[in-house]
């Protein structure tokens, strides 16, 4: 129970401290998206036994601060490059433990790792607090929700919906920043994540999740490439 209460009494306070950062100008990763992740992470550490919801729940509400300042640059930028400042924040906001605050920002750093974007996962050998947060992560990319964010994303970045290329989308590994189109960020990573997942809650869901999405992208492409006319 005093766990239970240091995790929420923690994260009030950050949630006080980043609502105004995380508006509607974090397109896609605001507010509610780190709300969501968080749900999905406590969701997954019912099932894994031994997860320390403390750090998972911190780096839940946290992953994305790097969004903060790609925002400010203006392109992609790696979690890692957002690790002073945000280091900052959970000592003196939050006063978060040293031992902690180093969890947490390996679970954060992780989640932006993919099989699909070359990376070797098993290398890293992450624990099982980066597993969660991770999964969790990836679930909000798939399914009804994944599909509004892509678009969303999509349309922030200036990329169309969808263009022939005349090349095999599907085989390219994903880059991170814009792509060719949206459907093409489907390809070459949404539809990958379902493979991508480190825990078992997290890859039921997320196979749930990816036979929707890809029922909803047939249909668009049927949509965008009507019949020849008569």
């Amino acid at each position: 129970m005093n766990q239970e209460r240091s995790i929420q009494s923690t994260m009030k306070t950050l949630r006080e401290h980043l609502k105004e950062t995380f508006n509607e100008n974090i397109v896609a990763h605001d507010m509610a998206h780190l709300d969501r992740v968080l749900d999905n992470a406590f969701d997954i550490c019912v099932t894994e036994r031994g997860a320390d919801k403390f750090v998972v729940g911190i780096a839940a509400l946290l992953h994305d601060f790097h969004r903060v300042l790609e925002r400010n640059a203006g392109h992609y930028v790696a979690p890692e490059e957002a690790e002073p400042p945000l280091r900052r924040i959970l000592e003196t906001v939050a006063c978060v433990s040293a031992d902690d605050i180093d969890r947490i920002c390996e679970a954060i750093n992780f989640t932006e790792y993919y099989r699909c974007a070359g990376d070797d996962i098993d290398a890293l050998a992450p624990t099982l607090e980066a597993r969660i947060v991770r999964d969790a992560d990836m679930l909000d990319a798939l399914g009804a929700v994944g599909i509004a964010r892509a678009f969303m994303f999509g349309g922030h970045l200036g990329e169309p919906m969808w263009v022939e290329t005349g090349e095999d989308s599907v085989g390219r590994a994903f880059v991170h920043g814009k792509t060719s189109s949206v459907v093409h960020h489907f390809h070459e990573k949404l539809f990958r994540l379902e493979a991508e997942m480190l825990t078992a809650r997290g890859k039921a869901l997320a196979r749930e999740r990816t036979v929707y999405m890809k029922r909803f992208v047939d249909q668009l492409m049927t949509e965008l490439r009507p019949s020849p006319r008569r």
